[in-house]
Order: C-alpha cells, then sequence, then structure tokens
C-alpha cells in the first residue's frame, strides 16, 4: 500500500509557492513572476515559413494571432469586437513587425505596453475633412486625456502622454485604418506582394489598402509557425506548465470520500487563479463536462487531465488519484503507462516523428506483455491545447517531426472500459538540441489522497 504521508510530504515547493498538504491552512503564498512585455513570436521560424510559402507579409486581426506577433493582450477582442489592431510581419530585417491601431485605444490601452519596444505604430482616427477621389483625407488628431492642472500627472497619465507624443513625432495619424495599413504596407515596400491574412474582416480591409497584392489565408501559416518556439515562449512555457502542475496537485488535496467533482474542478481553477493564470478545462475521471456530479468514494482511482493557461500559453498535465488503497488491477495499469511513458521520454529528441512515439509506447507495452489500449497521442503545445490545430480548419495532414524548440506534450490516457477506474498520465515536454528536457515536475505519477 501506499504510504499518503510520505508521498504528500514530498510534494515539490518551486518559485510559484509551495504546494498545500492535506490539512494546510492558510494555503501557501505564490510568487507571480515578473511580466514579460513585447513579441512572442519566433521571427527566424516566420521567416522560414514565409520563405516556403512564397509569403512577402502576414497580416493578423485576431485576439490571439496580434498576442503572439506583439505581445499585447487586448480587452477589445475578449470582450468579442472585431479587429482593429493589425500586427503585420515580414521578412524585412529592419521592420520584421508593425502595428496599426486606432488612435485612442493606443494611447488608452496599448501605450504603456509599447513603451521600450521598437517596433513601429501607425495609428488612426478619422477623417477631419473630405478629400478628392483617389486622395487621402487629413486626419482628426488624437484626443487625450484632457489635463485638469489640479494635480502632478501620475505614472499612467505621463506614461501614456509621452508614448503617445514619441509615436506620433515619427508617424502622424491617419484618417482611417486603411489608410493607416497602406501606409504601413508602403513603407515595407509589400503592398504589390503576397499576403497571408488571418480573417475575413482583415481580408477586406487589406484587399482595400493594396488592391495589388495577392491576399491568401494565413492558417497554414501560422500553424507551421506557432510550434516552434522563441525565447521568450520557452519561458512563458516553462511557467505555465510549471504553474499549472502545481495548480493540479494543491486541488486534489482537497479531494475526501464524499466530496463532490465539482468541487475540485472549482479548486483546481482557483489555484490557478492563484498563480496568475486561467483555467481552461478540468476532465475529472473520464468526464470533461462541467455540469457532471458525482462523489468520491474510498478505493477508487480515477484520473485529473488539467489545462490552464498563463500568459497566454498553456500547462497540461495529468495524474491518476486514488483515494486510499486502489483496485490491485488498476496498479498494474498505472506501473504500465508510467513504464511506458519513460521509454517513450527516452526517443524524444529532435527528428523523431509523431508516428514512431506513438509505436515506442505500443512496443513498450508488448514488452511487459500487456494488451492495454493507451493512446501516447503527441501535440504540440503553445498558445493552444494544440499549436498544429488553433483555428476552425481541419488539422495539418502528415506525420510532424520534432524539432528544437518545441513543447510536446504525449497523452498517455488508458481508453478502455471496465478496468475498475480510470488512468491518464502527461507532462509537458521541451525538445531541445540535444534531447528533450520536462518542464513540470513529473515525480508525483500517483497520488494518495
Amino acid at each position: 500500500m501506499i504510504d499518503r504521508r510520505s508521498l504528500i510530504g514530498s510534494l515539490p515547493v518551486t518559485g510559484f509557492g509551495a504546494i498545500a498538504t492535506a490539512h494546510a491552512a492558510p494555503v501557501a503564498a505564490v510568487n507571480l513572476p515578473a511580466p514579460i512585455l513585447g513579441p512572442r513570436i519566433n521571427f527566424a521560424q516566420a521567416e522560414k515559413v514565409m520563405t516556403e510559402l512564397g509569403l512577402d507579409a502576414i497580416i493578423v486581426g485576431s485576439g490571439v494571432n496580434v498576442y503572439h506577433a506583439t505581445g499585447l493582450d487586448l480587452t477589445s477582442t475578449r470582450m468579442g469586437h472585431g479587429p482593429s489592431v493589425y500586427a503585420i510581419i515580414t521578412r524585412n530585417d529592419r521592420q520584421r513587425l508593425s502595428l496599426v491601431a486606432p488612435a485612442f485605444l493606443y494611447y488608452y490601452t496599448v501605450a504603456l505596453d509599447h513603451r521600450g519596444q521598437d517596433y513601429p505604430v501607425y495609428v488612426y482616427t478619422s477623417p477631419a475633412a473630405e478629400a478628392a477621389a483617389g486622395e487621402e483625407p487629413p486626419a482628426t488628431p488624437l484626443v487625450i486625456f484632457n489635463d485638469r492642472g489640479e494635480a502632478p500627472l501620475d505614472a499612467i497619465e505621463q506614461g501614456r502622454a509621452d508614448t503617445v507624443a514619441a509615436t506620433l513625432a515619427l508617424r502622424a495619424e491617419r484618417a482611417s485604418a486603411m489608410f493607416a495599413l497602406r501606409k504601413a504596407l508602403s513603407d515595407l515596400g509589400v503592398g504589390a506582394g503576397r499576403i497571408a491574412v488571418d480573417l475575413p474582416p482583415v481580408q477586406r480591409i487589406v484587399a482595400a489598402a493594396a488592391p495589388g497584392a495577392t491576399v491568401v489565408d494565413a492558417d497554414d501559416a501560422l500553424r507551421r509557425i506557432r510550434p516552434v518556439k522563441s525565447a521568450v515562449e520557452i519561458t512563458l512555457m516553462r511557467q505555465a506548465a510549471q504553474a499549472n502542475c502545481e495548480a493540479a496537485l494543491e486541488a486534489v488535496q482537497t479531494v475526501r470520500a464524499g466530496g463532490d467533482v465539482r468541487d475540485l474542478r472549482a479548486a483546481y481553477f482557483a489555484s490557478v487563479a492563484r498563480r496568475g493564470g486561467r483555467g481552461v478545462f478540468m476532465v475529472i475521471d473520464r468526464v470533461s463536462s462541467p455540469t457532471y456530479q458525482a462523489t468520491f468514494h474510498d478505493g477508487q482511482c480515477f484520473s485529473i487531465d488539467c489545462v490552464s493557461e498563463f500568459a497566454g500559453y498553456h500547462g497540461d498535465y495529468a495524474r491518476s488519484v486514488y483515494i486510499g488503497d486502489p483496485p490491485a488491477n488498476m496498479k498494474k495499469v498505472r506501473a504500465a503507462t508510467a513504464k511506458s511513458w519513460d521509454a517513450v521520454r527516452e526517443i524524444i529528441k529532435p527528428g523523431v516523428s509523431f508516428s514512431q512515439i506513438r509505436a515506442a509506447g505500443k512496443e513498450s507495452l508488448r514488452k511487459m506483455g500487456v494488451n492495454y489500449n493507451i493512446s501516447f497521442t503527441p501535440h504540440s503545445v503553445g498558445l493552444f491545447h494544440d499549436d498544429r490545430d488553433g483555428s476552425q480548419s481541419l488539422p495539418q495532414p502528415g506525420d510532424p517531426v520534432l524539432e528544437v524548440g518545441m513543447t510536446l506534450s504525449v497523452d498517455c490516457p488508458l481508453l478502455e472500459a471496465g478496468a475498475g477506474g480510470s488512468s491518464h498520465l502527461e507532462d509537458l515536454t521541451l525538445i531541445t538540441t540535444t534531447g528533450s528536457e520536462q518542464i513540470n515536475d513529473i515525480s508525483n505519477r500517483d497520488i494518495v489522497v
């Protein structure tokens, strides 16, 4: 029988705070990492993909794609507003990234995060007067908050005002988003090039701003760019993976026989929030629906699959939880799962394909003489739960191959009924030049409460 006290006592303490034990009160403090400003995207990977696809520019307007390009997490897109901010990515070494933004939103929302960044911003307002056909009208001046003069400007007000003044000193306001985008594309020399866009509204404004351009869908390019992370993205993935792991371990210590599965999910989401993240989903005992209601019982072995995001990047972590001593057959499943995952980890390195990962897991089970149906499903984790399938179109075909800078999950759930419980094991792995590295704590293969 597994010693509960020794396992709980072994839970790690890291920079995100200590994991709470079953009787810990109050909850341990969490030290949040410092925020990181600026672009997330791997520009070298973007240039490689754009060259392969013959693209001169990629223009994006969706919230997650603008965030990937710039690091700007816009409240407007989270609120469901249509695109009004556009990020332009090119192969131009002198201007890899440009931003087009409405003037007041730039002043009120973007300016503080744009301080210290070297990418140019083209702000737009509205026409101040009519213009002759084919000519650009004069732009209405950007309006900022009036200074009442009753107190010195604080850091927020002064920071906004200074950043806006510096931006407009380099590039004056334009009369509309179309004219701002046209100016940006002209400066970049890609107005007649091949331009990929991510949304229909972006396609329409690009067509108006650059009628001589060839406009194509950016979906394929973005799928190829996302999996290979920049140094900033790898830092954020490390933070997201470990915070998610700790939140899951902290949450399961609240489980007791007779408790409700919904309370566990709420505890997990709360633990994620305390670490500066946002809960995305928690699968409990094979059920993903948040409306599922059931009570835990002694002798139960159930799986958890926990996904959260931190600064836009996802952690993905799965374990099995024992309430007391689990059935002997579930112990065998768990032991075989752990051993096969260790065998898979030994082969993970650049150049290995997803199909080889799946085959290695199945071969490990065969050598053990067991016939459990465990999937060993790899997927690239980052801005999405699966970076290669972060849109509404079909997944990219083929057999992906691991590259340096990918962050990989290999799902190892038991896909069979009638086993006396549920089982899952999942960690996040960074692909390095010499092989791979686990970026969340992997010591707790099974959790006893």
